[in-house]
Formats: structure tokens, C-alpha cells, sequence
């Protein structure tokens, strides 16, 4: 299990390898990502898809990579549908974006729940988080 912390979040990484990646049959490069908040005990976690060089998060890097794309995807689960879809190229007719969507929509709330940040709050964290990780 690869740890790290960063800021007041200590972020860990336990490489599985059996969950498949729903877009790719052959990939099963699974890590569960937790995140735990150090100042008021709160806890999530996701699922993350190492390379097919990198399979699991073993550096820090990884971590706040993995992290920063949490982040991100919680971001991108604020706008409306129509925004997204525009944002990111998706037909809005797409089940395949409203599926996306709403996962990101989900890691919002995973994110908001863990922290209770505003999204200004947000949007300060991944540009500081985007300066060592993206």
C-alpha cells in the first residue's frame, strides 16, 4: 500500500488488479484510492486505473495524480449536462456522457462531503494541487 499526505489529506493507494475498467475489457490496473480528511476525520474513496507500464500507485506522485483527477472530475460534475457535453465534446444524446456525467456529478458529491469546500475552495485546491501533479 503506497501513502502519502498533502495538505490535510492523507491519501492511500491498494493495487487490486480484479476490478476491469468499464470502457476497456482488458483493463484490470485497479487501485482503490482513499482519501481520508485529517481535520475532521472524514474518509472516501475511488476507483483509479494505473498505466499499462505503471499498473499500481506506488510514488507520490501517483498518489497526488490520482488524487488531482478525482478533483478534477468533481469539477467537471458541477456544470449542467448541456455544459459538459460542450465542454468535453459529448453528444448530448450520449448514454455514454450522461453515464460519464453522472459519475463526475458523484465524485462532486464524494469531494464536497469529504471537505465542505465552496467550489471557489475548490478550484484554488486543484490549481495548487495541478502545480506538483498534473
Amino acid at each position: 500500500m503506497a501513502t502519502t499526505t498533502y495538505k490535510n489529506f492523507k491519501i492511500s493507494a491498494d493495487f487490486d488488479g480484479l476490478k476491469v475498467a468499464s470502457w476497456d475489457k482488458y483493463n484490470d490496473r485497479h487501485n482503490k484510492v482513499t482519501i481520508k480528511n485529517l481535520e475532521n476525520g472524514k474518509r472516501t474513496s475511488f476507483d483509479f486505473w494505473g498505466s499499462v507500464v505503471n499498473p499500481s500507485l506506488e510514488t507520490e506522485y501517483d498518489l497526488l495524480n490520482a488524487f488531482y483527477c478525482f478533483v478534477s472530475d468533481a469539477l467537471s460534475g458541477v456544470s449542467s449536462f448541456e455544459n459538459f457535453c460542450g465542454e468535453y465534446g459529448y453528444d448530448i444524446d450520449s448514454r455514454t456522457a450522461e453515464k460519464t456525467w453522472k459519475a463526475c456529478k458523484k465524485s462532486f458529491d464524494k469531494f464536497w462531503n469529504l471537505t465542505g469546500y465552496s467550489l471557489d475552495m475548490m478550484y484554488d485546491f486543484i490549481n495548487e494541487l495541478s502545480e506538483i501533479a498534473a
